[in-house]
């Protein structure tokens, strides 16, 4: 019995490896046979004449050599209707004349013939063969009906039932086997999705581990590569390499840049990026974002206007990180589409109703080379494909893009692209953050009214300037002569003065006659102050930014002196220990901190770094996160719960990661670390942790030092 089932049962109707039709074929012309044999032993017990007998025999005959010509030619499309032709046309209905026909309740039969049709024909062929065969058993009852004696073995009294009895018996079973059938090819289909999806998702997070993983190590030589790049360019006195330095710095980063798509793509597919929420301030966030980009606009020589709505929301709530390394980024790739023209960078904020969100608006516009409208319609699928033939440049920005749009859309905000062929490109954002206040970045009132004198003598962009103004409400008056300045001048009238660094020149000898608080002269960021007898400076771009801080006097508090990030203190005392298992991480870490002229102490193992803190103080520990043995957070678990460490509960731990995700501040804050620094390790950011972490009384800044 086991082998039946296995090898006739199992293997002939449910071995998936077998073409469905040709199973269905199977199932239908095994039961249609079935039933004819065991029909014989009820006509036997009925007493019908020999005619019956006839009719199965010759039916099984007809049937069987239907399916032996299927086992021949194994053309299941055409064997399926010949089986249905013979049994609708043929053998039902010689039953039906031959078994008793309506007296005999052989009309059941009718509906398992027009059933089997269901299940073995397709298309327009099973319409028109459902049409014929119902159409041909209806004139077989009209004429049977009218001329009843061609009717055979009609049944009388007991014979009636039980004849009655076996076709409806013969026709529920044969629909309950199709109708079960059809239940296990459903099943099977839907096991089949289960098992696919069960696949694709594992597929899925492997993809995700394996990107995770690989981008991991590649930030890591990454961090090597930028990291020694700036330490060889600060020791370039002569500047004899400084060509080939930035050249390296920059595919460095660019490369960076690709490795972090690449992961944060992979994040999206999986729906594994997440948002990280934390209060920010806008007016902080848009001066690191126009601090990095001025720096780059100057190095390389273009002009770069700012116009930002003082009128904006200020104090919001959401991922800050990844909106400002969203803005940097398209700022960075406009800058560098740019060989000789100006980039716009636009931003607006507006309230919601309520007042419970803020909407923002960025738009970053270029005079570079402009991308054509064949790359512009597949620049967000043109990662999928690969021709060494065509820029490589616009595939670039097509992953990049694709990830900045997933990641806005997370943010419910938006991303497009409009741009012309050696025209130039324009990018809009936006995106929508909760508002924590209803306090917007500069309330014009302030300012409304209050008289500007601009002398734009030889100022490239001057609309521009006069545009920075305009939100504030100042009622400005602008010279472009020197003449024109003096006489306007002399009025005394004006409440604040700026000077174009190009005129400068013509009317310094004016301004030192003159009470100078209120005169500013509008430089390059690399001004300094000596440049211009001494005279307040605002540094380009004009924007809401600067003049804010001059309009509602925060100058001083702004530092615009000139003073350049990293100089501005040391910290001779201090004791930091940086741990990491990579010796090149840990030259570039070492590199770094000292020109702070802290005490550095390095160890290359979590095991290695609790073994120090036992015998050693230490004012801060910079860790990596991904170390051998023992990783970041498992060793600060262990230091932090130690009682042979001295202040280890208090002590400052920054985690080093080349960790790129969204929710990296509180996956680091939540395993003990104080902070994060993100590999490669920017200067800017690992002078704010020290600043932070460092005690007070080690640090020495400038001011001190000089005196």
């Amino acid at each position: 019995m086991e082998w039946i089932k296995n090898k006739i049962i199992t293997d002939f109707y449910f071995d998936d490896k077998i073409d469905l039709k040709v199973r269905m074929l199977r199932l239908i012309g095994f039961y249609t046979i079935a039933a004819i044999i065991f029909s014989i032993p009820c006509i036997l017990i009925a007493r019908y004449s020999l005619s019956a007998y006839v009719v199965c025999f010759a039916s099984i005959l007809l049937l069987s050599v239907v399916y032996a010509l299927f086992v021949l030619y194994r053309d299941v499309a055409l064997i399926s209707v010949l089986f249905c032709y013979i049994l609708n046309i043929i053998v039902i209905p010689l039953f039906f004349v031959y078994v008793g026909g309506i007296y005999g309740g052989m009309e059941f039969l009718f509906l398992c013939g027009i059933v089997d049709a269901v299940f073995l024909l397709d298309g327009p062929v099973r319409l028109v063969s459902e049409a014929v065969f119902i159409i041909w058993y209806v004139l077989i009852v009209i004429y049977t009906g009218a001329y009843p004696d061609i009717i055979h073995n009609k049944p009388e009294g007991f014979v009636t039932v039980f004849s009655m009895a076996m076709c409806i018996i013969f026709s529920t079973l044969i629909l309950l086997l199709l109708m079960d059938y059809e239940r296990y090819l459903l099943q099977a289909k839907q096991k089949g999705i289960d098992e696919a999806i069960k696949q694709s998702i594992q597929s899925a997070e492997t993809k995700s581990r394996f990107l995770s993983n690989v981008s991991h190590e590649l930030r890591t030589p990454m961090n090597a590569v930028i990291g020694m790049s700036g330490i060889i360019q600060n020791s370039d006195v002569d500047g004899a390499l400084t060509e080939e330095i930035s050249i390296i710095t920059h595919n460095a980063r660019d490369l960076l840049s690709t490795i972090n798509s690449i992961l944060d793509y992979s994040r999206l597919e999986s729906e594994k990026l997440t948002l990280s929420y934390d209060q920010f301030e806008f007016d902080t966030m848009m001066r690191e974002i126009v601090s990095e980009a001025s720096i780059r606009s100057e190095e390389k020589g273009i002009d770069l206007f700012i116009d930002i709505d003082p009128d904006s929301p200020n104090v919001l709530y959401g991922d800050h990180i990844q909106l400002e390394m969203i803005l940097q980024d398209l700022i960075s790739d406009a800058i560098d589409s740019v060989s000789d023209g100006r980039v716009h960078f636009r931003i607006r904020g507006v309230f919601s109703t309520d007042k419970s969100r803020a909407r923002f608006t960025a738009e970053i516009s270029d005079t570079g080379a402009g991308i054509s409208d064949e790359d512009l319609k597949n620049i967000y699928s043109s990662y999928e494909t690969y021709d060494s033939r065509q820029d490589s440049r616009i595939k670039r920005l097509g992953l990049k893009y694709s990830v900045f749009r997933g990641i806005l859309r997370l943010m419910n905000g938006d991303f497009e692209i409009r741009s012309l062929k050696d025209v130039g490109t324009t990018v809009i954002v936006s995106i929508e953050v909760f508002t924590v206040e209803r306090m917007i970045f500069a309330d014009k009132s302030f300012t409304a009214g209050k008289r500007v004198l601009l002398y734009a003598y030889g100022e490239k962009g001057s609309m521009y300037l006069e545009e920075a103004f305009a939100p504030f409400g100042v009622l400005l008056e602008v010279a472009y002569f020197p003449d024109v300045f003096a006489k306007m001048y002399s009025e005394g009238i004006f409440k604040y003065i700026f000077l174009s660094e190009e005129g400068f020149e013509d009317v310094v000898d004016m301004i030192k006659e003159q009470d100078r608080e209120k005169v500013f002269v509008i430089t390059d960021r690399m001004g300094t102050p000596a440049d211009f007898d001494n005279l307040k400076i605002v540094r380009r771009p004009l924007s809401s930014l600067n003049l804010a801080d001059i309009f509602f006097e925060r100058w001083e508090e702004m530092d615009y002196t000139g003073i350049k990030s990293g100089d501005g203190f040391i910290a001779p005392d201090a004791r930091v220990l940086v741990v990491d298992d990579n010796m090149v991480n840990l030259k570039v870490a070492e590199s770094l901190l000292l020109k702070y002229k802290v005490n550095v102490r390095i160890c290359e193992s979590g095991f290695a770094a609790i073994e120090m803190l036992k015998n050693e103080s230490f004012d801060i520990v910079l860790m990596d996160q991904v170390m051998p043995g023992m990783d970041g957070f498992e060793a600060i678990k262990l230091i932090r719960s130690s009682l042979v460490i001295r202040g280890a509960r208090r002590m400052p731990i920054v985690c080093m990661t080349a960790d790129s995700g969204g929710d990296i501040r509180e996956k680091v804050l939540a395993g003990g670390f104080n902070d994060y620094l993100s590999k490669p390790v920017k200067e800017k950011e690992l002078e704010r942790v020290l600043l932070e972490y460092l005690p007070d009384d080690k640090i020495i800044m400038s001011e001190q030092e000089a005196e």
